[in-house]
């Protein structure tokens, strides 16, 4: 046997310890990431060597190591995730307007017990029936002092209870924007990672070591800045990634472009708006949890304090209406009962007259003391549906509307959010059966790799025995 037979043997030895060596290195790499999140599994391409003497081949190359991740799962992965961002954010957001004109009992109306289960009298439909039925008593007894000063105790229960409800809203609507605030500066973070690994992703050697764990780190960013803003993604082969909301570029190469806040007043509620900062055009916001927030910052509640608005406004001008034709204990007349310019839920008031006297609240409608015309009017009220400005409802059927709404928008937040998550999940399960590391697998091609360098090594041993022994002949 030739010494050059016996090279070439030792150099397909070599190259044999290196490729499996390498398969070692990039399994022990996946089994000590099996249970980090984002982590795509590594695959070492063998390959063998054309050449050698006689036909008999090079041996064998580590040709490379590929990162296994699907790419189609990964994009409906983070449009799945926008979708399931803004659903989530709407869940906790409207989670929380609920709980607001969350009344455990409503009334004490037979309605209101029906609605809630419970008689306890709570809230503001406790507050509007506990109002009529005091005008109730009062026409009862049309002469009674204590009669008066239970209606002023119930109106200004009432007038009290729509002051916490817009109140409790209006900080919600705060909560909600410094969340706002505080998703802008995380997507900025996001932008700023994104465009870094631009700038080192081409540099990386794409063995299996810091060009994948790079990669990794790329497509968990891009994930996490999905669920918060409805952004699209352009991918090129040396792995740099160009991300665009609504057709603006954010991140470009190792450049990336901030969204920046502008505090505006809105309602009488200092709220921030969305802008590019490199042209400071109006961000366009779709889908994620930014679009959630914004909704029920800028449109839900809103809606749902204008609807309060509208109970404030119809009370003072109807009861007003009625209130100024009758005549108090003493003969005044023409009186308000609420203050006129005060309309609204937020600032809604009884009149100065009314608070500092009982008397000037008005039972009669003619002037005599025992009369209860006014009274039975304003009681009666309660059962009128109209009163324009509702819209052919009575005032606690107004209400009872809008509790509906709340919590019927707050069930098909969590519905809509639970069944995302249901997607989200089944997308990740495929993903990982493409990308996961399972244990048992690389514990087999552990043995494997292994048994193929001892073979290697020991195939080296030998042959380097045999050139010792040629070359002493």
């Amino acid at each position: 046997m030739s010494v050059t037979t016996l090279a070439n043997g030792v150099e397909i030895g070599r190259r044999a310890l290196q490729a499996q060596q390498t398969a070692l290195q990039v399994t022990s790499h996946n089994i000590a990431n099996a249970n980090t999140p984002g982590f795509s599994r590594r695959n070492v391409e063998l390959e063998n060597v054309a050449g050698g003497l006689g036909g008999v081949g090079g041996g064998v190359d580590a040709a490379a190591v590929t990162r296994q991740r699907d790419q189609f799962l990964d994009a409906q992965m983070r449009v799945e995730r926008q979708v399931l961002g803004r659903w989530s954010a709407l869940e906790r957001a409207l989670t929380g307007v609920e709980a607001i004109f969350n009344e455990p009992a409503g009334a004490g109306s037979s309605e209101a017990g029906t609605i809630f289960n419970e008689t306890s009298g709570l809230g503001l439909s406790g507050s509007l029936s506990r109002f009529w039925n005091a005008w109730q008593d009062l026409a009862n007894v049309p002469e009674s002092g204590a009669a008066r000063a239970a209606v002023r105790q119930e109106a200004d229960f009432m007038v009290t209870t729509l002051h916490q409800l817009d109140a409790q809203l209006a900080d919600l609507r705060g909560s909600l924007d410094q969340e706002v605030i505080a998703q802008v500066d995380e997507i900025n973070q996001i932008l700023d990672s994104l465009a870094a690994l631009n700038g080192e992703i081409p540099r990386s050697v794409f063995d299996g070591g810091t060009g994948g764990d790079l990669l990794d780190q790329r497509d968990r960013l891009l994930e996490d800045l999905s669920e918060r803003v409805d952004i699209s993604i352009l991918e090129k082969d040396n792995g740099q990634v160009s991300v665009l909301l609504a057709g603006h570029n954010l991140v470009q190469a190792n450049q990336s472009v901030h969204l920046a806040s502008r505090t505006i007043n809105q309602d009488d509620l200092a709220t921030s708006t969305i802008f590019f900062s490199d042209d400071g055009s109006l961000v366009p916001i779709r889908e994620g949890e930014l679009r959630g927030l914004m909704e029920v910052r800028d449109v839900t509640i809103p809606d749902f304090q204008n609807r309060l608005d509208t109970i404030a406004a119809t009370m003072v001008e109807e009861v007003n209406r009625i209130h100024r034709t009758g005549t108090g204990l003493t003969g005044t007349s023409g009186v308000a009962f609420f203050e006129n310019s005060k309309m609204a839920a937020s600032n809604i008031s009884l009149d100065d007259r009314i608070i500092a006297d009982l008397n000037n609240i008005s039972a009669s409608g003619d002037g005599n003391a025992g009369d209860n015309g006014v009274a039975l009017q304003i009681a009666g009220m309660r059962n009128d549906d109209s009163l324009g400005a509702l819209g052919g409802d009575t005032i606690e059927g107004f209400f009872f509307t809008l509790l509906g709404e709340v919590g019927s928008r707050s069930k098909e937040a969590q519905t809509m959010a639970e069944n995302h998550r249901l997607f989200s999940s089944q997308i990740e399960n495929r993903r990982q059966s493409v990308q996961g590391v399972s244990l048992n697998d690389e514990a087999a091609q552990l043995v494997l790799f292994q048994r193929a360098y001892q073979a290697a090594a020991r195939t080296v041993s030998i042959i380097d025995d045999l050139m010792e022994v040629t070359i002493n002949l």
